[in-house]
């Protein structure tokens, strides 16, 4: 290190402790899925496996940072509030807790399980869109498809638009009623695929 260096380090010194004090922590953030009530006018059958994904991510939302849309073409990670965990994970935990007691069965398992594994019923789903929107919306688009005994069922396209307010939390919490909603569209799904 040169003279010259260390004339600016006591100058440099208190301006960066200064920006690393004033600098907000990172929060982090779990979506979740209200389970609502088990059915029971048409319980599932007992031992009935649900096979929940795969699950597919756009790379815009495969990172850790909550994402919002600025406009049509722009959109800002924000390094300040970020996924707990991996967000496909996240979503498929949720869900999974969702649809087990919305159904009344014991066995959700997630993708890829194993190659014995039974599967009575299995959802796989693209998710197209989750973020906020510049207009303070929480966006939820997905393209799923159910399958019973490896057979196409049904595929259809779910969009869920929820009014945010402000803020990460806010935000979120909008994202989980979306989740909670597309829970019941699968729940209901898998009930009439049943029967």
């Amino acid at each position: 290190m040169n003279m010259k260096h260390l004339i600016y380090l006591p100058i440099l010194l208190p301006v960066l402790l200064l920006n690393a004090c004033g600098s907000s922590p990172i929060q982090f953030y779990m979506l979740s899925a209200e389970s609502g009530t088990p059915t029971i006018a048409s319980p599932l059958p007992a031992g009935t496996v649900l096979g929940l994904g795969p699950i597919h991510l756009p790379a815009y939302l495969d990172r850790p940072q909550l994402v919002t849309a600025l406009s049509e073409h722009q959109y800002q990670l924000d390094d300040h509030n970020r996924w707990a965990e991996r967000l496909d994970e996240n979503i498929a935990r949720a869900l999974g807790l969702s649809l087990a007691k919305q159904l009344g069965i014991e066995q959700v398992v997630r993708y890829p399980w194993a190659p014995r594994q039974t599967i009575d019923y299995q959802i796989s789903f693209d998710i197209l869109e989750l973020h906020q929107t510049a207009t303070g919306q929480s966006r939820l688009s997905v393209q799923w498809q159910l399958k019973k005994a490896e057979q196409t069922v049904i595929g259809k396209r779910f969009e869920c638009s929820e009014a945010a307010g402000k803020g990460a939390e806010a935000s979120v919490a909008a994202q989980s009623r979306c989740l909670t909603r597309f829970s019941a569209e699968l729940a209901e799904a898998v009930r009439q695929a049943a029967h």
